[in-house]
């Protein structure tokens, strides 16, 4: 007896494994059922197996259709208190349940698990960000600029930007200066196409560099195409030209250059060139003396300046500005700027002058002193292409242009010494208006000179928006101090296009001012070279450098 039982376990468990992995018959199927009858423990047994492959299902998705078990006929043979349709619900209710259990569990345990690596990922990103923030930066800073335009580039190039490892650089126009952390200091002239790959090494890739590496400084690396030059204390410049040969001259101290192909080595000291071509030979450099190609500072220039904005954040009035004078960088506010008088204009094809969109309707410009309001003057002043000849006449049938007369002389001192504000159309040129400068002086050697070129324009981030305006067109009717007359007496309506307002600092010695020389006025006109005119709204004069 206690043999036949122990086959029946084992075959009720073979057959229950049978159930399980979906291979049962329907004849062992009855033979399974008539072994659970009367048999409690087997009964469990049985819910058990259930219950845990159910589990499984809903866990691991192992297979979507388990063989269910299914009963014959009862007999009549009188059953227990289990019978097999009473089994069959019970096992159907337990699988609910445990799988409504199981699901329940499962999710509570998804949702746990969603939870906690959102917290990880937060914070994965969170420090990645830091990190890859912290990497991404070098500890390079741009310090000065003038008439710097970068091409191809959205990382921030404005003064104090810390530049991005690895990052090409496209310098199209202008000169920057880099300092390093070593406290070693690069001038790139453009156009120069360079990276930072290191705190104390920039590799340039085109252009003109020069190098100014003081006491501690010593190691700093410039690498190119051809070449790799370390400083040992010194002033060097690097040219590299398109093909990527390279062209190194020592002004002070000493310098190591190798080539890329190998150990050649040799150390330049002041005075000495060297030259790397395409072919990875190292021989000695060009007939230029060193100091020809280094550039030692960035040249005087305004740098920026500050407005009183109206109501919309937009320039009103003149009230601060920045300059760079003798290599200085040097503030002046508006009790320190010389103001001139306007006593002569005569337009080209249209005259107009502005006045500030809040301005009385019967508002229109006379001669006299002029201000700091950006939205207020004379503008479209005639002119010609090539400069004037002869004698420049006043008056009513004078000479195209506008003349200026400042309230006392303007010094020639280093750097600039004027500074005049041209109201461009934010739809016209990013470069502004080319316009001609004839100085009012004694100086018999004076000369006049024509700017094409502005420290703050269209490329320049200092450029800011002018406040609202109203022009006033100008008839061919004079008032008695020979100013033009409005055509009408009302001003038209407000400008709708907004303009920038551009700057330029002029340097009396490019005039052939002497040093200590002074001048007393300006003659102004558009160089026609375009259908678009100056406007010049403001204009002041610095006091000399002290």
């Amino acid at each position: 007896m206690f043999d036949n039982e122990k086959h029946n376990d084992a075959e009720f468990e073979r057959l229950l494994r049978q159930l399980v992995d979906g291979s049962l018959e329907n004849s062992e199927a009855d033979r399974l059922e008539s072994l659970m009858l009367d048999q409690p423990e087997r009964q469990s047994l049985y819910l058990e197996y259930m219950s845990l492959d159910s589990s499984l299902i809903e866990l691991g998705e192992v297979s979507k259709t388990v063989p269910g078990l299914t009963f014959g006929r009862p007999r009549r043979k009188r059953l227990g208190p289990f019978s097999v349709w009473a089994l069959a619900a019970c096992a159907m209710l337990c699988l609910i349940a445990v799988t409504s259990f199981v699901t329940s569990y499962i999710d509570q345990q998804k949702q746990l698990a969603k939870q906690e690596t959102t917290k990880q990922l937060e914070g994965v990103v969170q420090t990645t960000e830091r990190s890859i923030g912290q990497e991404i930066l070098s500890e390079a800073k741009i310090i000065a600029g003038h008439r710097a335009v970068f091409r191809g580039t959205h990382s921030p190039t404005s003064i104090g930007s810390c530049l991005k490892f690895s990052e090409n650089y496209m310098l199209q126009d202008g000169l920057i200066k880099i300092l390093f952390a070593s406290g070693a200091e690069v001038i790139l002239s453009a156009p120069a196409l360079f990276q930072v790959v290191h705190n104390e090494k920039l590799v340039v890739n085109l252009g003109k560099c020069s190098v100014y590496a003081p006491e501690g400084a010593e190691g700093f690396e410039v690498s190119t195409p051809t070449s790799e030059v370390i400083d040992l204390g010194t002033r060097f410049s690097v040219v590299v030209s398109e093909d990527g040969a390279s062209n190194v001259a020592v002004v002070d101290g000493e310098a190591e250059i190798s080539t890329l192909s190998g150990p050649r080595k040799k150390t330049l000291f002041k005075g000495d060139t060297a030259y790397v071509g395409t072919d990875l030979n190292l021989m000695e450099g060009d007939n230029h003396t060193p100091g020809d190609i280094y550039v030692a500072s960035i040249p005087d220039h305004l740098i920026g300046y500050q407005s009183i904005q109206d109501d919309l954040g937009q320039a009103k009035e003149l009230s601060t500005l920045v300059v760079q004078r003798g290599g200085i960088s040097r503030t002046y506010h508006r009790n320190d700027f010389i103001l001139p008088r306007v006593n002569h204009y005569r337009p080209g094809s249209n005259a107009f002058g502005i006045v500030p969109a809040n301005s009385p309707a019967d508002e229109y410009n006379r001669f006299g002193l002029m201000n700091l309001l950006f939205a207020s003057g004379f503008i479209n002043p005639g002119g010609q292409n090539k400069w004037h000849e002869g004698e420049i006449i006043l008056g009513r049938d004078g000479t195209p242009g506008m003349n200026l007369v400042f309230d006392q002389p303007v010094i020639n001192s280093p750097g600039p010494d004027l500074i005049i504000f041209d109201a461009q159309s934010i739809a016209h040129s990013l470069e502004g208006d080319v316009f001609h400068l004839y100085p009012r002086t004694g100086h018999p050697d004076a000369l006049p000179m024509t700017i094409r070129k502005y420290d703050i324009d269209g490329h320049s981030a200092e450029a800011q928006i002018m406040t609202g305006c109203r022009l006033t067109q100008l008839s061919p009717d004079f008032a008695n101090d020979g100013a033009p007359l409005p055509i009408v007496a009302r001003s038209q309506l407000v400008h709708k296009v907004p303009s920038r307002l551009f700057a330029v600092g002029i340097d009396l010695a490019d005039m052939n001012i002497p040093p200590g020389g002074s001048i007393t006025g300006l003659f102004l006109q558009d160089a026609q070279d375009d259908t678009d005119h100056i406007d010049p709204v403001v204009i002041v004069g610095l006091p000399p450098v002290k």
